[in-house]
């Protein structure tokens, strides 16, 4: 961002001073502009674009957009925020055990099924577990493993669990296979967009009109290696072929983390999508 402005502001500059230069060279009357002058009208030009271009025509500086489109028959939001901070239903990948031993091993702490843990069943994860099993059903089960260390039942990617917590909602969905000798997990595009079909049916069966909020799943430590603007449009086309199904909830909201924001053009989304 700070490059971008400094591109802006020098581009002022040199505007502002081809200006001047070439109105003094043909008007009789010349403008008396110091160096501190053009600098100062150079920054009060350059912040006034850089905000008008972010907010109005580039879009750099958007958080939030909303997909108003004849495809869906619900209320899509794009933006930049904290998922644990949102109202409603949250979206937790997690691997196919729906393991929850937070060692980063088991489960990462930095992944959102660690965080998941660590912020509200940190010392209680037998509750956590209790929910899960009592939440899956046995047509998600793929098989009972054998394994020196965590939940031995397997299921399928796209299995959705409920978990709750206080007044928080949770809708737990298998995204990743688990190597169970190197524990390592991961996930590619058809994983990807199974975890997503589960999650929405699910969801249309839990939400009964409350938010749910879809994190950018596969961007991080699932490792699908897919780009997150097209993870953002595969999530969206994945709402699009339920809803034409039947209507998953009122809102559904796509959280996307802050530290993307280089790498989504949600204003692109939006022209696509709109």
């Amino acid at each position: 961002m700070l490059l971008s402005f400094g591109k802006t502001y020098l581009s002022c500059i040199g505007v502002i001073w081809l200006f001047v230069e070439m109105y003094n060279g043909l008007m009789p009357l010349s403008i008396n502009c110091s160096v501190w002058c053009l600098i100062s009208i150079a920054l009060i030009c350059s912040i006034l674009w850089f905000l008008f271009d972010g907010y109005f025509i580039g879009g750099s500086l958007k958080q939030t957009i909303v997909v108003n489109s004849n495809a869906f028959d619900t209320k899509v939001i794009i933006k930049f925020s904290d998922l644990f901070k949102q109202e409603g239903w949250k979206t937790i990948p997690v691997n196919e055990f729906f393991d929850s031993i937070v060692d980063d091993k088991h489960v990462s702490s930095k992944s959102l099924h660690g965080i998941l843990l660590k912020n509200y069943w940190n010392q209680n994860t037998e509750d956590w577990d209790q929910q899960i099993n009592s939440s899956l059903s046995d047509k998600d089960l793929i098989e009972k493993v054998s394994r020196n260390s965590g939940k031995l039942n397997r299921y399928k990617i796209g299995a959705t669990a409920i978990a709750k917590k206080d007044d928080n909602n949770f809708l737990c969905v298998a995204l990743t296979k688990t190597d169970i000798n190197t524990l390592q997990a991961s996930a590619g595009p058809i994983e990807l967009y199974q975890a997503l079909t589960g999650l929405l049916i699910k969801a249309r069966e839990v939400c009964s009109g409350s938010s749910l909020n879809i994190p950018l799943l596969g961007s991080g430590l699932s490792r699908t290696g897919i780009k997150a603007n097209i993870i953002v449009d595969l999530i969206l086309m994945a709402i699009f072929e339920e809803s034409k199904k039947s209507k998953i909830t009122e809102e559904i909201r796509i959280i996307l983390p802050t530290n993307k924001r280089k790498d989504i053009d949600i204003n692109t989304i939006h022209k696509n999508w709109s």
